[in-house]
């Protein structure tokens, strides 16, 4: 019996020390959400929108994204509590899990895209990042 409850609790350690370093390791399986609100250097304007759109588009096929949309503000008509209306463009990527996420913004055409073609456009982002589901 002693030699029982010996090899539980050595089994039970392994698998705390083991769960303890995986969870500090920050990789999960969990889908991330990366969320990017920009207001850009020209309020409302159609072209800096647009050239925004056709750029930011470049990056919806790179690994591990699921889901990417990329669109202009809309406003809505009467049901939009604490809606803020004063950025330009927003930006949705889900990812597959937080591999995935790292490899997404250190992709080589990532910052190629971010530093030449959407940094000279924008003046303010706000960015969110949420997982699960």
């Amino acid at each position: 019996m002693r030699a029982l409850l010996q090899r539980v609790c050595v089994a039970l350690l392994l698998l705390f020390f083991s769960v303890s370093s995986y969870a500090g390791t920050g990789v999960s399986n969990q889908k991330i959400t990366h969320v990017i609100v920009v207001w850009l250097k020209k309020p409302g304007d159609a072209v800096q929108r647009q050239r925004f759109l056709d750029a930011s588009r470049k990056l919806n096929n790179l690994p591990g994204i699921i889901n990417r949309h990329v669109g202009v503000i809309k406003p809505s008509q009467g049901h939009g509590h604490g809606q803020d209306t004063s950025f330009d463009v927003a930006v949705s990527v889900t990812l597959e899990n937080q591999q995935a996420m790292d490899a997404y913004m250190n992709s080589p055409l990532h910052q190629q895209i971010i530093k030449k073609q959407l940094q000279p456009l924008v003046r303010k982002i706000i960015t969110y990042n949420f997982s699960g589901g």
